[in-house]
């Protein structure tokens, strides 16, 4: 199983790697339905000629891009290098406000824990005693999720106390969500993550939308001290084909119903492994975001299966294993078929 560091382990021939959050589904689904190659052309094209291209780019972002972005989200906007960055900029943010305990549900992301600690601040794995709290929807690794008006509910409640609330929304798009959700503006920043919200992890790009205007200036604070800001390539890239998915809703619904129904297909075929090798609920098929969550079976053997996949523990529960889920659907068959060839 692979060790909470590795972002992409090195594995033994043959094995298949369930381990790392990469939604290769969503982005063999947005090339089909957006030319991406007619996008990276006018990059190679005309980006050069930006003098912008070759300068320290703006903290906050590609002007452009923010734009885009804040027309969309009604709030100030910081383009970040993925959304790992912008949750440490949230942290950084809330220590120099004086808040020090960081509350979060079980399981949690495995390195939500480390994160929190490397910006000074103390992970709490339960709301209670907290004062800033983490809201991870859809959840990762267990897809868990409620109510838009539970949702609201909590984060009205925290506000009543002075308790800022930071939601993660990275799962929080229709590609991930039940295709009925209501996605609404949740918490004092919400933080969403091109790797996957379009499949674009090589882009390394996350955003942080901020409903707060202290944490808008100390995440932008943040962003200067650290990078002074993320690649122009990459931001230009992500303008482009933002406009073109923001100007055409029909194929931009295309994609997103086409990635969720392809995460469904994968979902339901998971259901055929045995028993005794993972527990897979009767209704996995409703699990929002793009991971499967197990507990354990009797007779389950990783190794065998040449699965490379990551022990619960590290999520904060023993005895489960968290799956990645967005392949193809032959992909999946042929990981159930190997889960099952040790029964």
């Amino acid at each position: 199983m692979s060790d909470i560091l590795l972002a992409k382990p090195k594995l033994p021939e043959g094995f298949i790697d369930l381990s790392v959050g990469e939604p290769h589904v969503v982005r063999e689904t947005l090339r089909r339905v957006f030319n991406l190659s007619e996008i990276s052309r006018y990059c190679d094209e005309h980006v050069a000629s930006l003098p912008s291209m070759y300068e320290y780019p703006n903290p906050s972002g590609y002007e452009r891009l923010i734009k885009l972005l804040e027309d969309k989200y009604k709030a100030p906007v910081v383009i970040t290098n993925g959304a790992k960055q912008a949750l440490g900029a949230c942290f950084y943010a809330l220590n120099q406000l004086g808040m020090t305990k960081v509350g979060m549900r079980t399981p949690y992301w495995a390195l939500i824990p480390p994160l929190v600690k490397m910006h000074g601040l103390e992970p709490m794995t339960s709301y209670v005693g907290t004062n800033a709290n983490l809201l991870i929807v859809p959840n990762n690794p267990d897809g868990f999720t409620s109510e838009p008006v539970l949702l609201q509910g909590f984060v009205d409640n925290c506000r009543s106390r002075g308790v800022p609330v930071i939601h993660d929304a990275a799962y929080y798009t229709p590609v991930y969500m039940p295709q009925d959700s209501i996605l609404n503006a949740l918490g004092d920043v919400q933080i969403f993550s091109v790797s996957k919200m379009l499949g674009l992890s090589g882009l390394r790009i996350g955003f942080a939308v901020c409903y707060d205007q202290e944490l808008y200036k100390l995440i932008q604070q943040y962003m200067e001290a650290m990078t002074v800001g993320v690649s122009m390539l990459s931001q230009v890239f992500l303008y482009e084909l933002l406009y073109k998915m923001y100007s055409n809703q029909k194929l931009s619904e295309n994609f997103e119903a086409s990635s969720w129904l392809a995460l469904n297909k994968s979902k339901l075929a998971f259901k055929q492994v045995h028993p005794d090798v993972l527990e897979v609920p009767d209704n996995f098929e409703d699990t929002a975001g793009m991971f499967g969550w197990f507990k354990v079976g009797p007779k389950a053997d990783f190794t065998k299966s040449k699965l490379n996949v990551i022990d619960g523990a590290l999520f904060g529960v023993p005895g489960y294993v968290r799956i990645n889920m967005a392949f193809d659907l032959d992909k999946v068959k042929e990981i159930v078929t190997r889960l099952n060839s040790v029964v």
